[in-house]
């Protein structure tokens, strides 16, 4: 023991290990390489070092700089004080310095953080060599295989986690990211977000405020809907119009019949939105807001507590803020997470974490300099003793003798010190326990008053079931994606949180828009009286609707559109007497809903169809009664899927017979399948009907001998269709059948048309049937011609969208011809289509006053 205290007194002093490196500064020159070796080997210093190092380093130069204007230069003589060039150079020197240390400390948690994954990542490649080696001659691919996926999703994750600096191919490159990232931070605008003051005192914010005033309270609501979209975001109409009629923002009164266009304009005009223009610059069907007036808008949202914003203007998760919250992407534990008590554990540390930083950076404690110290005096002696191999052998003998005394300083501990922890770790624990029951109850509470859930930018948003469960008067659930495009994928792994529908009597819009992983709604679908509004569009993987669905009694709009699989919709779709519009209804051999069962929503106003069955044709003139029996539908859209465009239709519709040429030989096979696979009840096939009666867009109507008084008309034998049991049975008093009581004219404002599987056009597609139609959309398909039953006839059509047609052929002559009242032609890859004044979109349209007419865009 003595002699170690003996060799300790005779370790240098950091000054006297200086004049012992300035003495022997001629035997550097001298050493060998493999001196030069050991030197290097030895100097390699931990992260922890280096950093405490520098922290020692940048104190001593900040504080050399806050004395630097009392010091004098040689080029300003005696007592004058420092140029400001030089002082500011050393405050950037500083600054350079501070940002490397750092750097430094964000490697060194890097570091730590990292180790976990890769020991996961080096007993994956473990299994997977064990499997590898264990059989060689019989490998379970299948395990091996699971195992790999395994591996490189969590090589991904790594990969993910590595910072910039160790990502940049280049060693200029990263010493260019040094240079520069201290002047960037210098050279940043201040964020309107946080800048108080920026804006009150001009003049455009009291403008601003003015128009803001000026808005009734319900259009106020409506206009800070757009504070949660990101900066330029393009949002829909269709979904402001749901989230309105959801929240009940626009009221439907006779005092206030505001539409939603009409609103949207109200904020057009004062400059609150933009609205979205085509490449054919006629507008579109979405708005953004401006960078700096949203900047005013989410300050006003957070005044109005209209969800709860973070310093940078993001919306955020934040519970208890406000009763309407948004779904945003996260890393990490959050308010939604099972364990409420960890998570704001885990956002506690944090938060003192960066406290700590801060009081770090500022000043440091006594303890921690000593052990700074304590450290470089350890540096100091590991360099001195590296030109002299006994000294250092010794030196290391008694490092670990005192790491050893600290080891065992540490180790001892009374048994009553034990006692005194074990108690205070129980009534740590109690406090936990009752902690988190406080928490609990609060989540709880909150929840149940929650009134709106927006998913902004969640792509997994999966909930807890239980708290799912809780949100028992919210109105509006928005999970799916607002995005237009399909750029963010979202998906769900299990749909049993969905069960928590049952307990949201109040909901009045439900959207899960985009999301995959969705096979069947759960029956508590069934559960949401009060639901208005149901988004179910590009569910890619949804195969069916529950039959619960039918007891949503006040649904007025079910949007299955995009939902490629849906093959299956129950006939109690039929008891939805309050829908108005049904976009994406599937016809398909295996779904037992039909356009018959459809009839009976007396209030369905728009209508869209998928078809998948072969044997469908709308093309005979009888097939007028599927949509003519619609008591209200003005906007049809029909489109041929997969295994709706097979080209044996005619075969199978119309079997070829040489002996039986007459139109009304025709009809009846072409009933009966229709009745076959639409369960229409075609009641006419078994009776003779006069053949006047017909829609008259067969060529064989101007053959069928009338007369002007209609008395010698001759009577069709078997295929004649009528349209009910009274106008069957409704014969006139001299025994004579009555005539054709086939409706002519559809209520139709609105027609669309894709993927048409015939060249020949429907036979009830004459302006004769139509005269209402205002907008003929035709895209895509086998289509040869616009049909009209004579020359005098003319369509009212006033905008024709004609896309992707390569056999219809007619010139601008024609085209002006059949449509005079046509206010806007667009033409889109229609080669045989020609003449026509469109501009380089494909698009003409009527000018009025010098400035271009207003039209409706596409539907949505």
């Amino acid at each position: 023991m003595a002699k170690t205290i003996e060799n300790l007194s005779l370790l240098p002093t950091s000054s006297e290990a200086a004049n012992h490196d300035a003495a022997n500064g001629d035997s550097k020159s001298n050493t060998g390489t493999s001196d030069k070796l050991q030197l290097d080997e030895a100097c390699k210093v931990p992260m922890g070092k280096v950093i405490v190092s520098l922290n020692r380093r940048y104190e001593d130069l900040k504080a050399a700089a806050h004395k630097a204007p009392k010091l004098s230069s040689p080029a300003t003589g005696a007592g004058d004080p420092m140029p400001k060039d030089e002082t500011s150079d050393l405050d950037k020197a500083c600054n350079e310095l501070k940002y490397l240390i750092d750097e430094f400390k964000k490697l060194q948690v890097y570091e730590t953080n990292l180790s976990d994954p890769l020991v996961t990542i080096e007993k994956n490649v473990d299994d997977i060599l064990g499997d590898l080696n264990a059989n060689p001659d019989n490998v379970e691919w299948e395990t091996t295989k699971d195992n790999l996926k395994v591996l490189r999703s969590n090589m991904t994750k790594v990969k993910a986690q590595l910072p910039l600096l160790h990502q940049t191919s280049s060693s200029t490159e990263a010493r260019r990211l040094l240079a520069t990232t201290s002047r960037e931070e210098a050279s940043k605008l201040p964020s309107p977000y946080q800048a108080d003051g920026i804006f009150e005192k001009g003049s455009f914010f009291k403008e601003f405020q003015h128009r803001y005033e000026t808005l009734g309270i319900r259009e106020k609501l409506c206009l800070l809907c757009f504070a949660i979209f990101p900066e330029n975001a393009e949002v829909s109409e269709r979904l402001l119009r749901f989230w309105w009629e959801g929240e009940r923002l626009r009221l439907t009164s006779e005092s206030d019949t505001k539409t939603v266009n009409e609103i949207l304009d109200e904020f057009v005009e004062p400059g609150f939105i933009q609205p979205v223009y085509k490449r054919s610059g006629s507008k579109g069907s979405c708005y953004k807001m401006h960078p700096i007036v949203r900047c005013l808008i989410v300050r006003l949202a957070k005044q109005a507590n209209f969800f709860y914003y973070d310093s940078k203007g993001y919306p955020n998760m934040e519970f208890f803020k406000s009763k309407k919250i948004c779904l945003v992407k996260s890393e990490g534990p959050s308010w939604w997470s099972k364990d409420v008590l960890a998570f704001k554990k885990a956002r506690e540390q944090a938060q003192q974490g960066n406290d700590k930083k801060q009081a770090e950076a500022g000043t440091m404690t006594e303890e921690k300099k000593k052990q700074d110290q304590e450290l470089e005096e350890q540096e100091r002696q590991e360099v001195f003793f590296t030109k002299n191999a006994r000294a250092f052998t010794k030196a290391c003998k008694q490092a670990q003798q005192w790491k050893a005394k600290k080891q065992a300083e540490a180790d001892t501990m009374t048994k009553e010190k034990k006692k005194q922890n074990q108690k205070l770790e129980e009534q740590e624990r109690k406090e936990m326990e009752k902690t988190r029951g406080k928490l609990e109850t609060k989540r709880i509470i909150y929840l149940e008053n929650l009134q709106t859930l927006f998913n902004v930018s969640k792509q997994f948003p999966e909930l807890p079931e239980e708290l799912f469960s809780k949100m028992k008067n919210i109105k509006v659930l928005y999970l799916g994606r607002w995005e237009r495009t399909a750029e963010r994928h979202m998906e769900v792994e299990d749909v049993d949180f969905l069960k928590g529908l049952k307990n949201m009597n109040k909901l009045r819009f439900f959207s899960l828009h985009g999301i995959s992983g969705i096979k069947k709604l759960p029956d508590s679908i069934g559960m949401l009286q009060n639901l208005r509004i149901l988004d179910l569009k590009a569910c890619h993987t949804l195969e069916e609707l529950p039959k619960e669905v039918g007891l949503l009694k006040m649904l007025s709009y079910l949007d299955l559109s995009e939902c490629y699989l849906l093959d299956w919709i129950p006939t109690d779709l039929s008891k939805l007497s309050k829908l108005k519009v049904l976009k994406g209804f599937v016809i398909s051999s295996n779904s037992p809903c039909t356009l018959t069962h459809l009839t009976t929503l007396s209030e369905l106003e728009k209508l869209s169809i998928s078809i998948h069955n072969v044997k469908f044709s709308i093309k005979e003139e009888e097939s007028i009664k599927y949509f003519s029996e619609f008591k209200s539908l003005t906007k049809l859209k029909i489109a041929w899927g997969a295994g709706g465009t097979k080209k044996s239709l005619d075969k199978a519709i119309h079997p070829e017979d040489k002996n039986k040429t007459s139109e009304a030989s025709k009809l009846g096979p072409t009933a009966k399948v229709l009745e076959k696979y639409l369960k229409l009840p075609f009641l006419g096939s078994s009776k003779s009907v006069p053949e006047k009666g017909n829609v008259a867009v067969a060529a064989t109507t101007a053959k069928a001998g009338q007369d002007k008084n209609g008395d010698n008309a001759k009577k069709q034998k078997s295929g004649a269709v009528v349209q009910s049991n009274v106008h069957a049975n409704n014969k006139d008093q001299g025994g004579r059948s009555p005539k054709p009581v086939l409706q002519s004219e559809l209520k139709l404002e609105k027609l669309d048309i894709r993927c048409y599987p015939d060249k020949e056009p429907p036979k009830w597609l004459v302006p004769k049937t139509l005269t209402r139609l205002k907008r003929l959309y035709f895209r895509g398909g086998e289509v040869s011609h616009i049909p009209v039953a004579n020359r005098h006839e003319k369509w009212n059509v006033e905008i024709l969208r004609l896309k992707y047609l390569i056999n219809i052929k007619m010139d601008w002559k024609q085209v002006q011809k059949q449509f005079p009242e046509l206010k806007l032609l667009e033409k889109v890859n229609c080669p045989q289509i020609t003449f026509c004044p469109c501009d380089a979109s494909g698009v003409w349209e009527v000018k009025q006053a010098g400035t271009k007419i207003r039209m409706d865009a596409q539907p949505s």
